[in-house]
């Protein structure tokens, strides 16, 4: 864009209403629109449907300023902005909030322009951006958010949604005029909430963030998580102790066994050896059982513990004998 459009761009909305002749005015709009279109033409890399969205929301925004309807022209340049981030759109987005009495938004908006436009090297539109700035600043409303027990581990303060990082806290900080949400959260703490109404024309307004309460449920949810961790390791103990019990029945089965070897020749025994097989067969059996259940129990020890966390989720875990082993039913 030549620098005579830009400043051509620039001039002030509020004398709009002094210029005479609808042919006037309609050719500077044509020649603001012509600018942006070829900044737009001239800028980064975007879609062409986007570029050209960009231009007819600019134009909309502007038909309806003149018409005396800032408040529905705001969203069109928002919008145009959000298609294409033009200096111009920004520009004219500034004027539009300033319309509508959001002064803290229209600074904003005004010193981009101005360090956008110096980028640039060009130094009066820099001065002309500056001083619009200058006009707004005395009217900007401020907030202060003062957080109380400012220590509290994992403190989260959050105004409309978006975060208030700690080097904000006691500090004014500019904001529209109107009403304000202020949420602060930390974990096992219940969630605080307020609404505060900021004025407008530079009022001041302060609102203290209490310290926080505990959250019993999260309490309680920590103390069954901690709860079941503890069963979690007494279950998988026992598994372990039940399966070396298992591993020694099985053992003193084999070595039972093996004693009837005196009263066997091959699979033929007489009655001695066939008690003595006997014997070490239901021994076997025996350790077969109680090393499946030992299995099993280490088994629900480990879902014990995985489960842990998410206890308040109704997680359960059961364990039944069965024929060679033992059965683990769980529910999630």
């Amino acid at each position: 864009m030549s620098s005579d459009t830009l400043a051509e761009a620039m001039v002030p909305l509020q004398t709009r209403g002094r210029v005479k002749g609808g042919r006037r005015w309609g050719a500077r709009l044509c020649a603001i629109g012509v600018g942006l279109a070829t900044a737009i033409a001239g800028g980064r890399a975007a879609r062409a449907e986007d570029k050209a969205g960009a231009v007819a929301l600019f134009r909309e925004a502007g038909a309806l300023i003149d018409a005396g309807q800032p408040s529905r022209a705001c969203p069109r340049y928002e919008e145009s902005l959000r298609l294409y981030d033009s200096v111009n759109t920004r520009y004219f987005l500034a004027d539009c909030y300033e319309r509508v009495g959001k002064m803290a938004s229209a600074w904003a908006q005004f010193l981009e322009v101005a360090a956008r436009v110096r980028a640039s090297g060009d130094r009066a539109k820099e001065a002309k951006a500056r001083e619009r700035a200058a006009a707004v600043r005395p009217r900007v409303s401020h907030l202060t958010v003062v957080v109380e027990a400012a220590s509290t581990p994992g403190l989260e303060v959050k105004r409309d949604g978006t975060p208030v990082g700690p080097g904000q806290w006691g500090v004014p900080m500019p904001v529209d005029p109107g009403t304000h949400v202020v949420a602060a959260s930390a974990p096992g703490k219940r969630t605080w909430t307020a609404q505060v109404e900021v004025g407008p024309g530079g009022a001041t307004s302060t609102l203290v963030v209490r310290a926080l309460e505990d959250d019993p449920g999260s309490r309680e949810a920590g103390s069954a998580g901690d709860g079941r961790r503890t069963l979690a390791l007494v279950v998988g103990g026992a598994g372990v102790v039940t399966v070396g019990v298992g591993t020694a029945l099985a053992f003193a089965a084999k070595s039972r066994f093996d004693e009837s070897s005196a009263f066997c020749n091959g699979d033929r025994c007489d009655r001695r050896g066939m008690d003595i097989r006997a014997g070490a067969v239901a021994r076997a059996n025996v350790a077969t059982v109680v090393f499946g259940v030992g299995l099993a129990a280490i088994a629900g020890g480990g879902v014990l513990w995985l489960t842990a966390k998410s206890s308040a989720t109704g997680a359960s875990i059961g364990v039944a004998p069965a024929v060679g082993g033992a059965l683990v039913r769980g529910s999630f």
